[in-house]
């Protein structure tokens, strides 16, 4: 193959599996690098340091405000130094051996470029990882051999701009678009009202986005304007800031979005959450991040497209185990039963990319405020300062002592979903049956039913109540949708009989409303150990 193929092909895997900042300008700069080579089959010295230079300017030409001391600067001394090399010689090897003394000279005098990176007395990481790659190929040219990598801790003295920026906005977002013609600079233009940290990198008919802003879901909207877009991904900055810096406990917990919590508890308890992917047709959303659980059950009402929901990732969870790696010892992470959804296994999967990081994956066999209540079990150990193990068991306990309830208005949405079958939703139908379903290890199946179509709501109400355990330490849970009047009123005399602090109200999210639908109720009995909790 030919150097103009080759370049390509590692400029269109740049653009799909470029993360951050760094990501998306090192994906342009490949980008940059095939334009620049046009049709050669083969490159002299002088033409190699021409196409670096190009891809210097593609580089920078992707954000609209350049900033030194990143990777830009490297990138910069590495271009100029081949260009001057070449001028006094042919020999490609010795302009690269020298184009790399300047990249690792560029690199130390980074802190000197950029106020953040001196007060930390730290490296860019973006800088170092281009530093990094050159030094692989040196390696590669001089001794023929490429050196197996596994994956380590980020040093604690090369660290990410996006990490230590005081940063003006929340998500860090990004998305590829695949179209015809993509107007990189109208689209970089409109984004611009958006958010900043702008990087804007590919072709005229695939284009990678990047950029800081509050407005996920408006972010995608516009992308998706000039063209298909995929590979949403939402980090929140914020919270990585408070880990970074404010990491209190040696255990990070983590959920993934078919968790149902209030977002103060979430945060008070720092439960880091990893969101499910849904879509309505070809309008794709990043649950609770750019589509939240009042605009869904709004969506659901007026779409006529029933929506589907995908689970995280590897590539997702192994992102926020890595970053998690940084700043904690190890970690609990619970999810929805691996018989309801493919995100245990996500899960399990991203674990054993970061092996130094002890991370325990536990199947919930819960979901919605059920999954929520166990994962504050989990925190609150955490905050008590059980170890990893004591955590751990904790969690099981949890797990073991943790029912949903889930109350259904109609069963349009679950047989849609393909939870239940339509026959028999047609025998409930006829009977005037109200199944009450839960979660086991056989995924989502009945526990229980109510009769007659009037007055469900205060029907599933008293079954659940029912089942509430006598003199026992308890914690209840009530999730609903499209039901909030009732469930405020509910969780109002539940908190006079069981406590303020052991009543938890939230509203269902999309990844069990895609199949409860409105009207649903979801309630949740944990009886706690107080030996352990």
């Amino acid at each position: 193959k030919d150097v103009k193929q080759m370049s390509m092909a590692i400029a269109d895997s740049a653009l799909d599996g470029a993360r951050g900042n760094s990501g998306a300008i090192l994906a342009q700069f490949f980008v940059g690098f095939a334009d620049g080579i046009k049709e050669k089959i083969s490159l002299t010295a002088k033409e190699f340091a021409q196409a670096a230079l190009h891809a210097k300017d593609y580089a920078y030409d992707a954000l609209t405000h350049p900033q030194e001391g990143t990777i830009l600067s490297v990138i910069k001394a590495w271009a100029e130094s081949l260009l001057k090399s070449c001028n006094n010689s042919n020999d490609i090897l010795s302009m690269l051996s020298k184009g790399l003394e300047d990249a690792q000279l560029s690199l130390k005098n980074t802190p000197k470029q950029l106020d953040v990176l001196a007060k930390a007395g730290v490296l860019d990481a973006g800088a170092q990882g281009f530093v990094d790659l050159l030094e692989g190929i040196n390696e590669y040219i001089t001794s023929g051999k490429i050196i197996e990598s596994s994956l380590e801790l980020i040093d604690e003295d090369i660290i990410s701009i996006e990490a230590t920026t005081n940063e003006k906005y929340r998500y860090c977002t990004e998305c590829i678009i695949i179209g015809e013609n993509i107007q990189r600079r109208k689209l970089q233009e409109v984004l611009m009202d958006h958010g900043d940290s702008i990087v804007l990198a590919g072709t005229k008919t695939k284009a990678k986005v990047h950029i800081h802003s509050d407005e996920p879901r408006k972010i995608f909207s516009i992308c998706s304007e000039y063209g298909s877009i995929s590979g949403e991904k939402t980090d929140d900055m914020i919270k990585q800031q408070s880990d970074a810096h404010k990491a209190q406990y040696p255990i990070a917990v983590i959920v993934d979005s078919g968790c149902d919590l209030p977002d103060e508890v979430v945060d008070s308890l720092n439960i880091h959450v990893i969101p499910v992917k849904l879509n309505f047709g070809d309008v794709h959303y990043v649950d609770k991040v750019s589509l939240t659980s009042k605009e869904f059950w709004n969506e659901l009402e007026k779409n006529p497209v029933h929506p589907q929901t995908s689970q995280p990732s590897p590539g997702d969870f192994r992102r926020q185990y890595q970053f998690l790696s940084s700043h904690y010892e190890s970690a609990i992470s619970i999810h929805i039963p691996e018989k309801a959804s493919g995100t245990y296994q996500s899960a399990v999967t991203a674990s054993k990319t970061v092996p130094k990081f002890p991370i325990e994956i536990k199947d919930s066999l819960n979901g919605s405020i059920g999954l929520g209540l166990i994962a504050m079990s989990a925190a609150e150990a955490i905050k008590k300062k059980h170890d990893f193990n004591e955590v751990s068991k904790i969690v099981d306990h949890a797990i073991e002592n943790t029912t949903l309830f889930i109350g259904l208005k109609e069963l349009n949405n679950v047989v849609k979903g393909g939870r239940i079958s339509p026959k028999i939703k047609k025998v409930a139908n006829f009977f005037r049956i109200n199944p009450i379903l839960t979660f086991n290890n056989q995924g989502i199946k009945p526990i229980g039913f109510t009769i007659g179509n009037n007055n469900k709501a205060e029907k599933f109400k008293r079954f659940v109540e029912s089942k509430i355990p006598k003199n026992k330490n308890i914690r209840l849970g009530i999730a609903y949708a499209k039901m909030e009047e009732f469930a405020l009123n509910w969780s109002k005399n539940l908190k006079k009989d069981y406590g303020e602090e052991n009543v938890v109200l939230t509203e269902v999210g999309p990844a069990l409303g895609v199949h409860a639908g409105p009207g649903s109720l979801v309630f949740a009995i944990q009886v706690l150990d107080n030996g352990k909790h």
